[in-house]
């Protein structure tokens, strides 16, 4: 037996469980210790339930810090290295972070394994590894050229070769300079910190406009990944959705050749996504793309995470521990020590606070760009009283003129026909006697059905004045588009909302009804953009529906042509002045000063516990008897207020005692779990603990 050879594993098991969110120490059988390796798959047993938990490895050892006899490892699944140790810290800072297990993170981070794409993977690393040995790199990096999911040689020779044609881009023989699109938008010295500043952290200015299908926006970012790839460096861009992800494979595909980009998308299928995947671990140089999720991603010598619109919605992790993308980026461009650039037309107030604090440097365009907006409530004064309609009078006047030269985009806030209803009589919302949902005509002359679980409600009877009689309180997309079919005789209209999959139209003339952040981009650029429903929009009873607001209506007129009319329909409030001076920056500034003397977030942070009324309780004595939280206007406590199973406590703290809360807060839970009764066959007990927390929950004021 060579005593070289480790004898001890570190292992993080896949197991929810806080009470095992922590490194498992065990024996590696003989016949395994010359194979196995740290990030590989491995199974091990669970002595308290007699259970086989799948794992992986984060360190190999020779000596064990645990003084007794150790189990031993049951199974190596995989001698592929799938956790790297970049990402082993990144899971365990974000669940530290979270008061989260690690386990969560990963199942995040590394896609479900398939054993074919991985065995093709590894025998493809097995023969380059043999090429390199026979002394004829040149093979391999051209095996690298013909399948972006095996190794390459030298990862400088993305930045010395010479520009190569695309397939299938015809007209486009030669891969665009990344300066020549940077240096316009940003000037010179800009252009320099967003293609090769080392470890630099900006907030970015957007540019408006379409190029050839491809936002500007994604454009400027596309071109700032290709310039540092080209030097040696990997990229990670993470984008909201898998419309922003289409268009920017569209714009890097202009700056570099197939092989070097890669898509991490969780709308891929199982094994095209572990494929993809895969090909991350390649030492090659290239941009991972994708949605929240690709923050995980495993990058060769990464130099930069860009992130696109950090403040959309889709961005929020909807599964334990609940970190968002913005803050996963943070905390990985920190503990790696590489450039963080976050780019949108109106900066999340998050951003704002860490401009305000200059942790951020902010990137202006070298020229200030804004497309021509018009308030539409300019003209109400002047009109018969039709102003008072969903679409007044100068909208259709600007849509008719637009649509003479190319597509008029109509942006609404619902999908769906009619998505919203109430009493005729007495405005009461009809509501499902069911579930309690909100009521909807799905389409035309059907019966009011609930939007929840789709029960059916042809004899709806007001609860409050016994009145039969509906109205429309909104209007969905598809109702829009049936009156302008109506109103437009003879023109094309396109329905674009959550269920549509339309990424791009071209040029000619047509209506396009739209949901915020649905929007297909034309080949050229809108020819009239029309807001609708703003004033809806800036009425729901969120504390965020300002600035959402203003995002989303920003996207919008970014998607404008040259030349091209934004009309924005309503009265005038902060967020439209906002958009119709341009001034996004000045709006997230002042808003985020009104919410530090309100301490509302961003400007502190938030945690919500629920759970039972006791485990409530105990979790809020135990955070009132850490040291660290006992001074004086630590914590705001908020609660315990009911639920509808238990009760639940908010609290407002400071950013500085993130840290020591979660670490109180994780060992509540971990008390909690392990002090439940066990089950006993024929008696009461048992019950697993109901106890929750989630920091910074979106939408929670």
């Amino acid at each position: 037996m060579d005593d070289t050879l480790p004898r001890v594993a570190r292992v993080v098991v896949a197991s929810p469980l806080p009470q095992l969110d922590r490194e498992l120490e065990y024996e590696i059988p003989v016949e395994l210790r010359e194979r196995i390796g740290v990030g590989m798959r491995v199974t091990v047993p669970l002595r308290t339930s007699n259970r086989q938990l799948q794992g992986f490895v984060v360190a190999v050892e020779r000596t064990a810090e645990y003084g007794g006899k150790l189990a031993f490892i049951s199974e190596l699944v995989s001698t592929a290295r799938v956790l790297t140790p970049e990402i082993a810290g990144l899971a365990r800072a974000v669940a530290d972070r979270q008061a989260g297990c690690a386990a969560d993170v990963l199942r995040l981070a590394i896609p479900a394994r398939s054993v074919r794409v991985e065995q093709r993977w590894l025998e493809a690393q097995a023969a380059s590894a043999a090429e390199g040995d026979d002394g004829s790199p040149d093979a391999a990096e051209a095996a690298d050229s013909e399948d972006a999911g095996k190794p390459a040689g030298a990862a400088e020779a993305a930045a010395s070769s010479e520009p190569t044609s695309l397939p299938g881009r015809a007209g486009t023989p030669e891969l665009a300079t990344p300066d020549a699109t940077l240096i316009p938008m940003y000037g010179e010295e800009s252009a320099v910190l967003l293609a090769r500043g080392a470890a630099v952290r900006l907030a970015v200015d957007a540019p408006v406009g379409v190029d050839a299908g491809v936002p500007r926006s994604l454009l400027a970012l596309a071109a700032a990944a290709a310039a540092r790839v080209q030097a040696g460096q990997s990229v990670i861009l993470a984008v909201p959705d898998y419309r922003d992800v289409e268009l920017a494979l569209r714009g890097l595909g202009r700056f570099l050749e197939p092989a070097r980009i890669r898509r991490l998308d969780t709308r891929a299928k199982p094994a095209e996504r572990y494929s993809a995947f895969l090909a991350c671990l390649d030492e090659t140089p290239g941009v991972v793309v994708g949605t929240r999720s690709v923050i995980y991603a495993p990058a060769s010598n990464l130099g930069a995470v860009l992130v696109w619109d950090d403040g959309d919605e889709s961005f929020t992790e909807q599964l334990a521990p609940y970190a968002s993308t913005r803050d996963v980026a943070l905390l990985r461009a920190e503990r790696e020590s590489v450039s963080l650039i976050f780019a949108a037309h109106t900066p999340s107030l998050e951003v704002a606070r860490l401009v305000g604090m200059r942790w951020l440097t902010p990137v202006p365009l070298a020229r200030p760009e804004a497309p021509k907006i018009i308030a539409g409530s300019q003209s109400l004064a002047e009109e018969t009283p039709s102003a008072q309609a969903r679409i007044p009078a100068l909208a259709w006047q600007e849509a008719r003129r637009a649509l003479e030269h190319g597509p008029v985009l109509l942006q609404v806030i619902r999908a769906g026909y009619i998505p919203s209803l109430s009493c005729a009589k007495c405005r009461t919302p009809a509501r499902c006697t069911v579930c309690g949902g909100a009521l909807e005509f799905a389409r035309p002359s059907a019966p009011p059905s609930c939007r929840v679980c789709d029960a059916l409600h042809p004899e709806w009877q007001c609860p409050e004045c016994g009145d039969k009689r509906l109205r429309n309180t909104s209007l969905g997309a598809e109702r829009t588009a049936e009156e302008l079919g109506r109103a437009f005789p003879g023109t094309r209209v396109v329905v674009a909302d959550g269920a549509s999959e339309t990424v791009s139209i071209d040029d000619r003339p047509c209506l396009v009804v739209a949901t915020r952040g649905a929007e297909p981009v034309p080949a050229s650029g809108y020819a009239g953009v029309v807001l609708l429903d703003t004033e809806r929009s800036l009425a729901q009873e969120r504390l965020d529906a300002g600035v959402d607001a203003l995002r989303g209506w920003s996207n919008a007129a970014a998607l404008a042509g040259q030349g091209a009319k934004v009309v924005i329909v309503g009265g005038e409030t902060p967020a439209s002045r906002a958009l119709r001076t341009w001034q996004q920056p000045e709006y997230a500034t002042r808003e985020l000063s009104e919410r530090r003397q309100l301490h509302f977030p961003p400007a502190v942070r938030v945690a919500a516990i629920t759970g039972t009324d006791e485990e409530v309780r105990h979790a809020l004595a135990t955070v009132e008897a850490t040291p660290e939280l006992q001074q004086p206007s630590a914590l705001q406590v908020l609660g315990p207020t009911p639920q509808e199973v238990g009760s639940r406590v908010v609290l407002k703290f400071g950013y500085a005692l993130g840290s020591p809360l979660a670490k109180a807060l994780k060992s509540e839970l971990v008390r909690a779990a392990t002090s439940r009764r066990p089950r006993v066959a024929g008696r009461g007990g048992g019950h697993a603990s109901t106890l929750r927390v989630r920091f910074d929950p979106p939408g929670i004021f």
